[in-house]
């Protein structure tokens, strides 16, 4: 240990690291040169417009269901000892985050978070709290991002066009921060960098859908007519193909020839088209192809559904400890030592687990008691030591072991000196 550290240091009980930053003295004079109050209510409005996008939707909707399978739990980590109290008080807060007698249960409330954050940037959680039992948190409810404010004068969130105002512990802002200055108090969208694919996906299905509307743009033949031909005669044969039935129509030219443009495949491939744009949008979400259904045996949806589920999870583990961060500040202020934590997404191949357990049993490598603990079982009165495969017994202790090695080579001594013997005689 260095001398460095057996030196008692005097350290704060209560770090407050904005009183001594000169960045936030800046933002304090400066921060209305740059900042903006309110997220644009045209801008929410093309987010909110891209989640009838199919694979934005569905993109969003995986990471909802995901985490929602997992399901979460409360615990302490920093005590071996259960407070079932709080553990219990906690459960009940998340699982029915605005009361028993509401509809509004922990599904709701994590689709909501989800799909705001991911959409547009932002997601407010207000926080109520008991007036009585020592002011704690009883209870979540969503706000939408366009009813939300920020008043620099105060550097407090606020109902927008309202005086209402947010104390710090009064209200949950999931969000991912700009590493810009302006606009630095709201999130960032993933629609931002997809925002082009979106629309060239609409527009490339737009511009077919009008074309199978109009039955196509080739017409079924061209009338060509002399330059001389009277225009009497050529208005009277016009007339007489707008009156028929077929939508493709005829081309009728006068004094004039007819040439048809040719398009390459490459022009004309509205399919290409269509997954280019979704995959920059799978791509942006950070969601793998398997996730959405999607069967491919090109570099999209290559892989084993184990390995896109391992890629998956770490991008949803990711996500899921900024939610986490942000609900948890909340129950420190409110003087609880648990924490709320989305579970693991399990992508374990349980037969592989087990062949490998399987084989370092056999070679010696770790004992019955290791492999029971994995799986939370007790553990057994033999299962301290490894087994001993080369002679087909189990050795209970170290001891037994070095008995069997020594039973071992007395075996090998005695058919050595049966074999010398039936040579000599």
């Amino acid at each position: 240990m260095s001398l460095f550290n057996t030196i008692k240091r005097n350290l704060p009980s209560l770090r407050r690291p904005k009183r001594d930053s000169l960045y936030e003295l800046f933002l304090n004079e400066y921060a209305w040169s740059f900042m903006s109050s309110n997220k644009p209510a045209g801008e929410l409005e093309v987010y909110y417009n891209a989640l009838n996008n199919v694979y934005v939707s569905r993109c969003i909707e995986v990471y909802c269901d995901e985490s929602l399978n997992n399901g979460f739990s409360i615990n302490n980590p920093n005590s071996e000892v259960v407070n079932y109290a709080s553990v219990n008080y906690l459960n009940g807060l998340f699982n029915f985050p605005e009361g028993r007698q509401s509809e509004a249960t922990f599904p709701i409330l994590n689709s909501q978070i989800w799909t705001s954050w991911l959409a547009t940037g932002d997601c407010f959680i207000e926080v109520n709290h008991d007036k009585i039992a020592d002011n704690v948190p009883n209870g979540f409810r969503f706000i939408p991002t366009e009813l939300i404010g920020y008043d620099t004068e105060v550097n407090q969130w606020t109902l927008r066009n309202t005086g209402y105002h947010y104390e710090n512990d009064e209200i949950i802002h999931i969000y991912k921060p700009p590493v810009r200055a302006k606009n630095i108090r709201w999130g960032t969208s993933i629609i931002d960098s997809i925002g082009l694919s979106i629309a060239l996906e609409f527009l490339g299905m737009k511009h077919n859908k009008d074309i199978f509307e109009h039955s196509g743009v080739d017409p079924l033949g061209v009338m060509s007519f002399d330059s001389e031909t009277p225009k009497g005669a050529v208005d009277a044969n016009i007339n007489r193909l707008k009156a028929m039935k077929e939508k493709k129509g005829i081309i009728a030219i006068q004094g004039g020839t007819y040439q048809r443009i040719s398009s390459t495949n490459r022009d004309m491939d509205f399919a290409s088209l269509l997954n280019y744009a979704r995959d920059r949008i799978l791509t942006g979400f950070g969601v793998q192809p398997a996730k959405l259904s999607i069967r491919e045996t090109a570099s999209l949806g290559s892989g084993t559904g184990e390995s896109q589920d391992k890629d998956f999870s770490k991008t949803l583990a990711g996500k899921c400890k900024i939610i986490e961060g942000a609900f948890n500040r909340i129950l420190g202020h409110g003087g609880f030592e648990e924490v709320f934590n989305y579970n693991k997404l399990d992508t374990e191949n349980k037969e592989t687990r087990a062949n490998i357990e399987d084989k370092q049993l056999k070679n010696g490598s770790t004992y019955i008691n290791e492999v029971r603990a994995g799986y939370g079982l007790a553990p057994v009165d033999w299962g301290n030591a490894p087994l001993n495969y080369s002679q087909y017994a189990l050795a209970n202790s170290p001891n037994d072991m070095n008995e069997l090695e020594s039973l071992e080579v007395k075996s090998l001594q005695k058919a050595l000196l049966y074999e010398r013997l039936s040579k000599e005689y």
